[in-house]
């Protein structure tokens, strides 16, 4: 090598002092599954055959609990209890019959609150049914608010209690 060759040579440092820099690659935060996808809870995949399974061992526990719920439902089976008013015929404007009836269909909905009511009504009679196991108490306030409603009116209020 001649002297000029060999000034060249120790010119160029990066050629006999390291190997080249491999490009960047970034860093992974999130692990990857063998599918491809993240990897977010560290889980393995699930097979179809085990998640078979897994729906039918839920879907057993659920039908165990229906059939318990109806067993329960058919044994403490709740009470129901009416209150008739009579004596709502005789009035001859239509439009205080008919906010006398929303103030008696309003004092129902409030007594009823989310148990199962039943309601029927003609021209001289409404019946107004409450079931649930506090359903006598409902009916009782249910009975001093329409008394509250009809101080003058000459209704007839009965109750039939289960």
């Amino acid at each position: 090598m001649s002297d000029s060759a060999a000034a060249d040579h120790q010119d160029r440092p990066e050629e006999t002092a390291t190997p080249p820099v491999p490009p960047y690659e970034p860093v992974r935060v999130v692990p990857t599954r063998p599918d491809g996808w993240p990897d977010w809870l560290g889980r393995r995949p699930i097979s179809s055959a085990d998640r078979s399974r897994i729906l039918e061992g839920l879907q057993a526990d659920q039908d165990e609990l229906r059939t318990a719920e109806r067993r329960d439902s058919l044994q403490l089976a709740p009470l129901f209890s009416c209150l008739t008013i009579e004596g709502l015929g005789g009035q001859d404007d239509p439009r205080a019959v008919t906010r006398l009836r929303a103030s008696i269909n309003v004092a129902c909905r409030v007594a009823g609150g989310d148990r199962r009511t039943s309601y029927h009504a003609t021209d001289e009679r409404i019946t107004i049914g409450i079931a649930g196991p506090d359903a006598r108490e409902r009916i009782a306030g249910l009975r001093r608010q329409l008394a509250r409603i009809g101080r003058n009116r000459g209704w007839t209020i009965t109750e039939d209690l289960n």
